[in-house]
């Protein structure tokens, strides 16, 4: 009978096969098989509690059985008992050390735990079992990618395609890897493959959108998360995805609903909760008064975060932090500092996850005689703002007798600038490739002192700067804002840049350096022709800049705009000129309220505003050389693009906030001696508007005497040798144990 019973369940006719195997047990009560494969039965029809309870009855008859021992970690692990699951599939490893299938459970599960790491090992011999098991090349290039190995697991994946190159889902794999690495045509490409071998594939359509966001077609990416969400059984994996792309469009609402039903599929999912709390920092309101409640449902999801963390004891979570930030809440007219501390600390708390011994705070070295090694660390060492602005002119002037620099580049981003920057180090490190290669390369350079030009841009840096990788760490205004973390000890600004009581905006302890506090070389760009009528611009009017994204434009503002736009309006022309961005989203919103704040002061949007393309570099400065003035950004300053206004011989009209992010164009207005193109209130800022688009000869003076004295702006050493004495001070505070509170170096 029980071989009628075995044949009756392989030919997949369950029901019969069961009812022959309940007639086994009632002649045979201990009859082994037909318990167990009743209990496999009830595993194949999802029923996991009974099925946990038949094939813990057959294991009481024969408990070493190591087939039945796999079944019941399966029955575990499929009624999310992921520990219980654990430890059986631990008791069939150690039965069948060579089986295959024994250690890719073990892999399966402990990776359903958030312990990737330690599932590399059995995945790793199961690999060597058999590496053409497509099952098993997936599940370790999964794990390898969680932990940051995007090239590993691309390796992985691509042996899984080999083996069965009929398996969408493993195509779908290498293409998640291949643009995790950067190389997004190959992506793409694969990508497409995928989605058409699996058009019902919610996950293939997923990781298509994914690649074509990497790529920069957000709108595309929306469109295809939205098909990848209507299809049967989205994972929690591509509603996170889909809430990121919202997040980027600016459609935050939408964001919190993808987010809370991921959540709701998986509530151990340590990046939905993440996702879903930073999704209360929008990057765009629609209105001014959404700006403060959002503030408190961010402040109270951090709590729920923390709350959560406590108990979920998710040793994955580390793998969350960075992934998304409350990068916006700099770009609110308020005090950051409470936020940010308790963001901060959140971080520094799921940091610590890792459980890894050699994760402690690092103690200081004995003293040596050697330079002090200063450690620079960014994923923007090319011609990104903050390599140009800040990390560049520390690393080419420190005094090379006293001290070595070594950069860590965590993007494998690569240009000109780069292979400067590689010239100008004591150490260039980008080879590795994880967040625990990274911090194994940190700490083997044995640095006195680890700058973080930028913290709140990169997901890496940001899991990196939460963790104590050097005696004395600190922080810099790439993003003009405080980290909020607890492992930062100094945060390197400048007296021109902030305001006086500023020591109150920061967790860190405030360091003034000289004038801006950094080192910028001139730009001395080349300039082309251009057509103002290709952009659809007046050649015969004021054009009045307004450079910024449209999120550095908040709702708070929009009145400033359109007063200005009436003022233009009765003191004779002139045109506010806006750009676009990739989110024509966010395009779509600011322009609905910028034109309802038109309408409300009674003037004509489309006789005073022009939205145009974002320009290449050079066509830039072409239009700023032929424009009147540029409208600084209120709130939220811009530091390299004021820059690049004077250099090209156009005026830029300040307004000058708060808080240092609000003061960047004024203080070099102020160094030009240009202090009537600062403005201290929203009335002052839209009255110098009007007042100069009209007043050609005032314009005149400005750019006469901007190319008298931007020279000043340029070579000063100043703030490089007071940031030697600041690191020097440091460093001995820190082998000393003493913690000065000076703030300036003169």
């Amino acid at each position: 009978m029980i071989a009628q019973a075995v044949g009756l369940h392989q030919a997949g006719r369950l029901g019969e096969a069961a009812a022959l195997y309940q007639q086994i047990l009632v002649q045979v009560p201990r009859h082994f098989d037909a318990m167990h494969l009743l209990g496999v039965i009830a595993l194949q029809e999802e029923r996991y509690e009974q099925a946990e309870n038949l094939i813990s009855a057959a294991l009481k008859i024969s408990p070493d059985h190591a087939a039945a021992l796999g079944n019941l970690g399966t029955a575990f692990m499929r009624g999310g008992k992921l520990e219980a699951a654990r430890k059986y599939f631990e008791r069939t490893v150690k039965l069948q050390p060579a089986g295959e299938v024994p250690l890719a459970n073990l892999g399966a599960v402990l990776r359903q735990q958030g312990r990737s790491q330690d599932a590399l090992t059995p995945l790793r011999r199961a690999f060597a079992i058999n590496p053409k098991s497509t099952a098993v090349c997936n599940l370790l290039g999964a794990c390898l990618l969680d932990l940051g190995d995007a090239p590993a697991a691309a390796r992985a994946f691509e042996a899984g395609t080999i083996a069965e190159p009929s398996n969408g889902d493993g195509w779908a794999n290498l293409a998640a890897a291949l643009s995790r690495i950067g190389d997004s045509d190959a992506a793409l490409k694969i990508a497409t493959k995928a989605a058409g071998m699996l058009p019902q594939s919610s996950s293939a359509r997923s990781v298509l959108a994914t690649v074509q966001l990497e790529k920069g077609q957000l709108g595309t990416a929306l469109a295809t998360f939205r098909e990848a969400v209507a299809l049967p059984n989205p994972s929690t994996q591509t509603l996170c995805a889909f809430g990121n792309a919202l997040m980027r469009s600016g459609l935050c609402s939408e964001a919190r609903q993808a987010l809370t039903q991921a959540i709701e599929l998986d509530g151990h999912n340590a990046s939905a909760r993440w996702a879903l709390a930073m999704a209360w920092c929008q990057p765009i309101y629609e209105k001014a008064d959404d700006i403060k409640p959002s503030r408190s449902a961010f402040n109270q999801s951090l709590g729920e975060l923390q709350a959560w963390f406590k108990t979920a004891h998710r040793p994955d979570a580390f793998c969350a932090v960075g992934s998304n930030q409350p990068f916006f809440l700099a770009y609110q007219p308020f005090n950051n500092k409470e936020l940010l501390s308790r963001y901060g600390s959140i971080c520094t708390d799921w940091m610590a996850s890792m459980q890894e011994p050699k994760f402690v705070a690092a103690a200081m070295p004995a003293a040596r005689d050697r330079k002090a090694r200063i450690g620079f660390i960014s994923a923007h060492i090319r011609d990104h703002s903050v390599w140009n602005a800040i990390t560049k002119g520390w690393v080419m002037n420190l005094d090379k007798a006293k001290f070595e620099t070594h950069l860590f580049q965590l993007d494998r981003t690569s240009d000109e600038a780069t292979e400067l920057a590689r010239t100008q180090a004591t150490a260039f490190i980008d080879q590795p490739n994880s967040l625990h290669t990274w911090i194994a390369a940190i700490r083997a350079a044995d640095l006195d002192v680890l700058v973080y030009p930028e913290i709140g841009m990169d997901a890496l840096t940001t899991q990196l700067a939460s963790l104590r990788l050097a005696p004395v760490q600190a922080a810099s205004w790439g993003h003009p804002e405080t980290t909020g973390l607890p492992t930062m000890d100094l945060y390197l600004s400048a007296e021109e840049l902030e305001p006086p009581g500023a020591e109150a905006n920061y967790r860190e302890r405030l360091v003034l350096l000289p004038g801006f506090g950094v080192h910028v070389d001139p730009l001395n760009p080349q300039i082309p022709a251009l057509d103002l009528h290709e952009l659809g611009l007046p050649a015969d009017e004021p054009l009045l800049l307004c450079p910024g994204a449209p999120f550095k434009y908040s709702a708070l503002d929009d009145q400033v705009w359109a007063r200005i736009a009436r003022g233009l309006h009765t003191g004779g022309g002139g045109w506010l000129v806006f750009f676009r961005s990739r989110s024509q989203t966010m395009d779509t919103l600011l322009e609905s309220r910028l034109r309802d704040a038109f309408e409300r002061e009674g003037v004509d949007f489309e006789a005073h505003v022009c939205v145009i393309p974002t320009l290449s570099r050079p066509k830039f400065y072409a239009l700023m050389k032929r424009s009147a003035l540029m409208l600084d950004t209120l709130g939220f300053s811009g530091f390299n693009t004021a820059l690049q206004a004077i250099e090209c011989g156009l005026p830029v009209l300040a307004h000058e906030g708060k808080f240092m992010r609000a003061r960047l164009a004024s203080a070099i207005m102020r160094r030009l001696d240009l202090p009537e193109l600062v403005a201290d209130t929203d009335e002052e800022f839209i009255a110098k508007a009007v007042r100069f688009a009209s007043d050609a000869q005032a314009r005149e003076r400005f750019m006469r005497h901007i190319g008298s004295r931007r020279d000043l702006l340029f070579g000063d050493k100043a703030p490089v040798r007071a940031l030697e004495r600041c690191l020097s001070e440091a460093i001995a505070d820190a082998k000393s144990g003493g913690n000065r509170n000076r703030t300036s170096w003169d």
